[in-house]
């Protein structure tokens, strides 16, 4: 029969390394994003559907509502989506589809089908202004569902693009693509999976 001593011991002990562990875990402000040398440093949990947890970040100067540049990480644990990037991806397209009939996207993927870009041009029904964003949607080891990042800029609606538009826009989207590629997902996933 353990000691008293003993016991207090054992549970002090399992205490602090829980403790410990709980201090060391990742969180959103150590993964604030730099997007075009832009730091994005205002930080909110996106409170959504159930089965999604979501991280929003906006530059510092801005606010959550009527932002002009965001970045969201967010994983999505459904049924319905499982470990497959493409589920995301095809619940984005009908959502881009359902508000904007006839909208173009791209969606790519690497050949082992652990990660797809999806990038694509909307507006809301007012054309208030135009949103350009870009995703990479990956998956990482099995059961825990799909990981995405989420880079998205405002900028006014235009109605007819002349050629200086069109190659601004080019160069933007190919700009947020490189990076979504290049971007150091292993945070990230680790903040999602702490969460």
């Amino acid at each position: 029969m353990k000691s008293l001593f003993s016991q207090m011991m054992l549970a002090t002990l399992i205490f602090v390394s829980v403790s410990v562990a709980h201090a060391d875990a990742i969180k959103p402000s150590d993964v604030v994003p730099v997007i075009n040398g832009e730091v994005y440093s205002k930080i909110a949990r996106v409170e959504g559907e159930e089965g999604v947890t979501s991280f929003q970040y906006v530059r510092s100067n801005e606010e959550f509502k009527g932002w002009t540049g965001t970045v969201i990480y967010a994983n999505y644990q459904l049924d319905d989506i499982g470990d497959d990037p493409q589920n995301v991806a095809i619940r984005l397209v009908q959502g881009l589809q359902n508000l904007n009939p006839g909208a173009k996207y791209q969606l790519v993927g690497d050949e082992s089908g652990k990660v797809v870009l999806l990038d694509f041009l909307s507006w809301p029904p007012s054309r208030n202004y135009m949103e350009l964003s870009v995703y990479r949607i990956q998956r990482d080891k099995p059961g825990e569902g799909v990981y995405s990042l989420q880079f998205s800029t405002r900028m006014p609606f235009i109605t007819e693009a002349n050629e200086e538009v069109t190659n601004n826009l080019k160069v933007l989207r190919a700009s947020l693509l490189q990076q979504a590629v290049q971007f150091d997902m292993n945070k990230v996933i680790e903040l999602l999976k702490s969460e």
